[in-house]
């Protein structure tokens, strides 16, 4: 009888423990948040005043990007938009944003708590700026696309952040010298979860607790 009794409590203890260190898992994967986006980098030569030694226009544009993942777990990161456009007339409240490029950043994974660098040239289409005496022009970078986060749950979640830019219609570089944080420029949907355990140690937690729930 005391035995029956022992192995029923070990029954209970184990399927606690197990049923527990689930949840907490769970729990966590619901805080996820999306990663640190800033600008760290942005140049646009054809704003460039004082380059009187190149006659022909680089009507490219230069930019550095910072990804930081604070979250406690990896993220992959799909191939992600990246979007340039500006304001003819030099401001955001009375003009709507004319597009000049798309980048595409390339996925990759990204371990927790690690920050990238990501740095590259796109090719535009050319700038037609107003006269307006303010001396910058205000550009707009939008990042859209999808981010998966490495837990117990496979999390997925869009990204879709974006800043205007003040650059400096002398130099064609960005006013702030600081880097400039990305922020949601819409609300995004809500996390989408998809319940694929790939850790062998959670697979026979659910297992275990199952099998003794089965016996309780």
């Amino acid at each position: 009888m005391g035995h029956h009794l022992c192995l029923e409590s070990l029954k209970i203890m184990i399927y606690i423990t197990g049923s527990s260190v689930l949840l907490i898992l769970f729990i966590q994967s619901l805080h996820r948040k999306i990663p640190t986006i800033t600008i760290e980098e942005f140049y646009v030569p054809t704003l460039n005043k004082t380059d009187t030694k190149t006659t022909i226009k680089n009507t490219t544009i230069y930019f550095e990007l910072k990804l930081y993942n604070k979250d406690p777990v990896g993220i992959y990161y799909r191939p992600m938009n990246l979007t340039f456009s500006y304001f003819p007339n030099k401001t955001t409240s009375t003009s709507v944003p004319v597009p000049l490029c798309v980048y595409t950043l390339h996925g990759f994974h990204q371990e927790h708590h690690k920050e990238k660098h990501v740095r590259g040239t796109v090719e535009t289409s050319g700038m037609t700026v107003h006269g307006g005496g303010e001396g910058v022009v205000v550009m707009r970078v939008d990042l859209v696309g999808r981010v998966k986060f490495k837990s117990i749950a496979q999390w997925k979640r869009t990204v879709k952040v974006g800043v205007d830019v003040t650059v400096d219609e002398y130099t064609g570089g960005k006013v702030v010298k600081s880097g400039i944080h990305m922020v949601k420029s819409r609300a995004a949907p809500v996390a989408e979860v998809v319940f694929w355990i790939y850790s062998p140690v959670a697979l026979l937690l659910v297992f275990v607790s199952l099998l003794n729930l089965r016996f309780l």
